[in-house]
């Protein structure tokens, strides 16, 4: 499989990185860096699709997807750091196209979590420039905010950021055998995969068109708090969101993981 690689922002100047306690500019080169590393390793072909001057914010970006469009690639991924007015935020994010609950974006952000950071999940990211632009599969990555707890905490752990987010990876990449995995992994959980295309999601248990709080997609994947649970002739999974959906076979699969 052939992946591309973004470290966010330019260097400097015109589409630089925020800046706290860390210069997210330089943080995203070093992780994809040592991401490049850990997945070359396992036999996955990263091609890089980092910019590192532009005379515009329009302007990286522009180039930023030319540059992946212009490899067939099965994947782009790429790599940034947060930060917020207040200098307060703190987790780990990822931004998929319509905010798609993939389990690959699901497992970066519980494998980073398990290292000490909040989870603060997948998000919607069709507003992103790349994520609307490239042609490939494309997910954008919030290691952590730039400021303290979290720039202390992903100072401390590099190496083992870096090998989160390459494990979680590895089954969606083809890679010929799994990295070394990070010190701490999250706890086993079951999900529930989407099987069907636009899937009701259900605000309480119950099977009236009332009910419907949303519509999910095909292999979207929810983690389950409860269930299954008995509702009228058929059963439905709690979700940790506190939505619920059909637990019937024709339309969902559990795992553990």
């Amino acid at each position: 499989m052939k992946i591309g690689l973004n470290a966010g922002h330019t260097l400097s100047g015109a589409g630089s990185g925020t800046v706290g306690v860390i210069s997210e500019s330089t943080e995203t080169r070093r992780v994809c860096n040592r991401l490049t590393e850990l997945l070359t390793t396992v036999g996955v072909q990263v091609v890089p699709c980092t910019v590192d001057s532009a005379p515009t914010q329009a302007a990286y970006l522009q180039k930023a997807v030319a540059m992946a469009n212009a490899t067939d690639l099965d994947y782009f991924i790429s790599i940034h750091f947060n930060n917020d007015a207040a200098r307060a935020g703190h987790g780990v994010e990822v931004y998929t196209y319509k905010g798609r609950q993939y389990p690959d974006a699901v497992e970066v952000c519980e494998h980073i979590a398990a290292l000490g950071f909040t989870n603060r999940g997948v998000k919607a990211g069709s507003g992103l420039y790349v994520i609307r632009k490239t042609k490939a599969k494309a997910m954008l990555i919030e290691v952590c905010f730039v400021n303290n707890p979290d720039a202390a905490l992903y100072e401390q752990k590099f190496e083992e950021v870096c090998r989160a987010i390459a494990y979680a990876l590895s089954d969606y990449v083809a890679a010929e055998s799994k990295p070394v995995a990070p010190v701490q992994l999250p706890e086993k959980k079951k999900y529930v995969k989407v099987l069907v295309d636009n899937l009701a999601v259900r605000k309480t248990p119950s099977w009236d068109s009332s009910a419907v709080y949303g519509r999910v997609a095909k292999n979207e994947v929810f983690t389950i708090a409860e269930g299954p649970i008995k509702v009228g002739g058929g059963s439905m999974y709690k979700l940790i969101s506190g939505v619920y959906i059909t637990a019937a076979s024709k339309y969902v699969s559990v795992y553990e993981k």
